[in-house]
């Protein structure tokens, strides 16, 4: 696919204003496509855009499509039954972290007008925006302000969905507002996840912006698993413990997860790797220590801030060899007050950050002078 520079687009962008990068594809023109994504697929006809969510929920036997008109462009007559969305959107309302660094990646954060919560947004431009009353604050679902969302008069709102009766959607709906059902989250290939960036990108019509980053971010990740890749052919892999134990239940990923790809292509061996499947693995403690007692690293162990906080939950944690050798590791390197985190905020974006993260943590060898961005050594 031939696509301008990023520089190119700088420049642009630098000249003229964001309007700048609000480019038409025109007919014959490359039309970016997902790769790595399983979720959505794209479409592309004359003034108009069809994305199918092809999993909208976990429990979804149905896809789900959506007709992204550009604005001034009929309704195609064999399209009138599909939600829309008149684009470029001018006023978003998100309810899920990732769909902000989607859009300020795209240097469009004037266009999130609503956030389900923002005090715990870690971007800066957001929280400014807030603080200048710019961004509004609706209410996480299932307790969104609908009259606030109302008054916000959007584009179009971006929600997650849990299941097939949200109670939210059918409200904004009802509301006669348009909705969006996002579902990145469900991805479980790193750059599949961060693939829906090409969604914000037709949204905004930015759509050569986001295949470029997108581009760039593929080829640094592919970069990394290959340095990884070559010297493990004849080198121990570490075995990664993740998580940490909750109201009485451990909870890991399956063996087809995206923290499960994600620790494979760091060269780590996972405990559970040969139990397939994307959710989550409920266990007891004992069941859990007969499989990753010896464990070299242990990652997101929850809230925990330091090894002490660790044995607060529970002293057989000591057992762990991780924790005796002080090799834990938690996400939470960029936090702020209220709850933000950019790892659940721009991580997504970022896959080759974390990769690169925890390939130091893994094998530090291969990566001695990186420095860690999402993940922190717990004291």
């Amino acid at each position: 696919m031939k696509r301008r520079s990023f520089l190119a687009v700088l420049v642009l962008y630098l000249l003229a204003g964001p309007a700048a990068v609000h480019e038409q594809l025109h007919p014959g023109e490359p039309q970016p496509q997902p790769e790595h994504a399983s979720g959505f697929e794209l479409s592309y006809g004359d003034g108009y855009r069809i994305l199918t969510v092809l999993r909208p929920h976990p429990e979804a036997e149905q896809p789900r499509r959506y007709l992204l008109l550009e604005r001034g462009r009929e309704v195609p007559e064999r399209h009138r039954g599909l939600p829309r969305v008149r684009i470029p959107v001018e006023r978003a309302v998100t309810a899920a972290a990732p769909l902000l660094a989607q859009f300020e990646i795209l240097d469009a954060p004037d266009r999130v007008v609503g956030h389900d919560n923002t005090r715990r947004i870690y971007s800066e431009a957001f929280r400014r925006r807030s603080d200048e009353g710019e961004l509004t604050t609706v209410g996480e679902p299932p307790q969104m302000n609908i009259e606030r969302v109302v008054s916000l008069d959007p584009d179009v709102v971006l929600i997650n969905a849990l299941g097939p009766h949200n109670e939210t959607k059918h409200k904004l709906r009802e509301a006669g507002l348009p909705v969006m059902v996002v579902a990145d989250w469900l991805e479980d290939d790193p750059l599949g996840r961060a693939e829906w960036l090409l969604v914000a990108g037709v949204l905004l019509q930015r759509e050569r912006q986001a295949a470029e980053y997108l581009e760039e971010v593929t080829s640094r990740y592919n970069e990394l698993v290959e340095k990884v890749r070559g010297p493990l052919q004849d080198t121990h892999r570490p075995a990664a413990l993740l998580n940490a134990p909750f109201q009485g239940a451990w909870s890991v990923p399956g063996g087809d997860s995206y923290m499960a790809r994600l620790l494979k292509d760091a060269g780590a061996e996972y405990p559970w790797s040969h139990r397939g499947g994307r959710g989550a693995i409920h266990l007891e403690l004992e069941s859990v220590l007969g499989h990753a007692a010896d464990a070299e690293i242990w990652l997101n162990p929850g809230t925990a801030e330091s090894t002490v906080d660790l044995l607060r939950l529970d002293p057989r944690l000591r057992a762990f060899r991780a924790l005796e050798t002080g090799q834990v590791y938690n996400f939470t390197a960029r936090t702020r007050p209220g709850g933000a985190n950019d790892y659940f905020e721009r991580g997504a974006l970022e896959p080759h950050h974390i990769l690169a993260d925890l390939i130091h943590i893994v094998h530090p060898e291969l990566l001695p002078e990186h420095r860690l961005r999402y993940f922190r050594k717990l004291r």
